[in-house]
């Protein structure tokens, strides 16, 4: 699960549970260690708590994804795994969360996102802030539907990540098998959400 896909849990915990979690969900992968020692205020960690719960739950062996990504991809399936699924997610926002007014079109979510995130610039990790300010300009929770600028984004981590070449094959992959990747991919979604929001309200219960 990709940033739009951890973004839209948060959105729907943060509601329900009266929490604030979004700002540590979303930065999530730029504080490392124990979250008690992270240098950030307390009301925002239960957030990088969440992001790491849901990546465990996305990381399991049983991710609808995997038997389709694990022999092209190998150690790389999770990273292909969490792109496709926030693709399909911002693809089919609109009938996904059909009737809910919170999420009335992707575009609107993506900058109450923004907005929510920037309020905590004052926390932002140093690696984190051009990365913000890209992902800002880019627009690109709302352009992961479009396969080209998709490849591109593929194109930029496979330059990051070691041996990452095998990336640029992501989406040329894709195509082959679509219509399987987006039922596998939704189905993941969906799945992660509801245990990720059932465990929010058995917590909400103790």
């Amino acid at each position: 699960m990709n940033y739009l896909a951890h973004s839209v849990i948060s959105l729907e915990i943060d509601k329900k549970m009266n929490e604030n979690t979004l700002y540590g969900n979303f930065t999530g992968d730029f504080y490392k260690g124990k979250v008690e020692k992270i240098e950030l205020q307390e009301n925002l960690k239960s957030g990088i708590i969440l992001h790491r719960l849901i990546d465990k739950i996305s990381d399991r062996e049983e991710n609808f994804l995997n038997e389709l990504l694990r022999e092209k991809f190998g150690i790389f399936k999770g990273i292909v795994s969490d792109m496709y699924v926030d693709h399909f997610l911002c693809k089919n926002f609109e009938n996904i969360f059909s009737g809910n007014p919170d999420f009335e079109n992707v575009e609107k979510v993506e900058r109450k996102i923004i907005k929510n995130i920037e309020k905590y610039d004052e926390f932002f990790p140093s690696d984190f802030k051009s990365f913000f300010n890209w992902l800002k300009r880019e627009k690109v929770l709302a352009r992961y539907k479009d396969l080209d600028f998709l490849e591109r984004v593929f194109l930029g981590v496979s330059k990051r990540v070691r041996k990452g070449e095998i990336l640029r094959n992501a989406v040329c992959e894709l195509r082959k098998n679509y219509g399987e990747f987006e039922e596998k991919s939704l189905r993941e979604f969906l799945f992660v959400k509801g245990k990720i929001v059932k465990n929010s309200e058995r917590s909400e219960k103790l």
